[in-house]
């Protein structure tokens, strides 16, 4: 055992189990400590208190309206289990290289398990870890119709409205089972930043954020490309009075399915990460401390190089 120790590849080997185990500890540690997921409606019932907003169930809640907002916030809400592997893939090269939380690629579960269970606060990677293993309870104990509803209910939208329902009374005067096609693109376009695309402060910046909206729309398979730009094509009277002036000749196809240049850029960033590690393995330059600084940068370019390739494919 000693013998294989003393290896490089002996070390290597016991290098990666170490780390696989720290970080299997870390999960287990963040989900004894995370909270328990149970009374999700009190918990939202909560969040309303004082707000004026109130639940509705989710059969009010016009059915565009809850595409929308999954094309926009979690295109795979219902395909994944809290956690959205592929979305965490596709962040990694940008969080990697700004040594940042910036790209969390939270789900909807897991904005939900921030916001009703550790107080909104997700801003660093204990915080991350907690929040995974909330949205994994979530989705363990409640059904997606059920955390859906309870994310648009607790959801801030601008304008001190708390839930849709609040929403669709303030910017529209409306109940939420009233909205139509183009109310419903507004708001879910809400939720990301509610104060840059709010409607009456910033209607050029609402509108091009319900374009964005209507895209996913389409490109997820809810909406037809013309329905789209027909939602568009008409004036939106806001319940201040002012009206949004229609768009025209815009193009809502949905982008490519993969970037050339970040798929060519990630392959190549995998390649040389790849060939260079495998030479230096062999030539086994320097002090030990230094071949293992040099093995975990360029380990670091290929995870970069793999994570830009994902990246590259949009609807992946």
């Amino acid at each position: 055992m000693r013998r294989l120790l003393a290896t490089s590849r002996g070390r290597l080997y016991a290098a990666l189990a170490a780390v696989v185990v720290a970080c299997a500890a870390l999960g287990g540690a963040a989900w004894f400590a995370s909270p328990s997921p149970s009374a999700l409606g009190h918990r939202v019932e909560a969040r309303l208190r004082g707000t004026g907003g109130r639940a509705i169930p989710l059969s009010k809640m016009p059915l565009i309206l809850q595409h929308a907002v999954v094309a926009t916030e979690d295109e795979r809400f219902y395909r994944h289990h809290g956690i959205d592997v592929i979305g965490v893939l596709r962040a990694l090269p940008y969080d990697i290289t700004h040594l940042s939380l910036a790209q969390g690629a939270s789900t909807i579960t897991e904005q939900l398990a921030k916001v009703l269970y550790l107080g909104g606060n997700d801003h660093n990677p204990w915080r991350k870890l907690e929040d995974a293993a909330v949205a994994v309870k979530l989705e363990n104990r409640y059904s997606k119709a059920t955390i859906l509803a309870a994310y648009l209910n607790s959801a801030y939208f601008g304008e001190q409205a708390y839930g849709v329902q609040a929403a669709a009374e303030r910017y529209f005067g409306l109940p939420a089972r009233s909205l139509d096609p183009a109310q419903a693109t507004m708001l879910a376009g809400l939720i990301q930043a509610p104060s840059v695309y709010d409607p009456l402060r910033n209607p050029e910046l609402g509108r091009a954020r319900q374009t964005e909206v209507l895209r996913s729309l389409v490109r997820s398979g809810y909406f037809a490309e013309a329905h789209a730009a027909a939602v568009l094509a008409q004036p939106l009277r806001l319940r201040n009075g002012s009206v949004l002036a229609p768009i025209v000749d815009i193009d809502l196809s949905p982008a490519p399915a993969f970037v050339w240049w970040q798929l060519a850029v990630g392959a190549i960033l995998t390649f040389i990460g790849s060939l260079s590690l495998i030479a230096f393995r062999r030539r086994r330059l320097g002090r030990a401390f230094t071949r293992v600084a040099i093995t975990l940068v360029l380990l670091t370019v290929i995870v970069v190089g793999l994570g830009t390739v994902v990246r590259s494919f949009r609807t992946a």
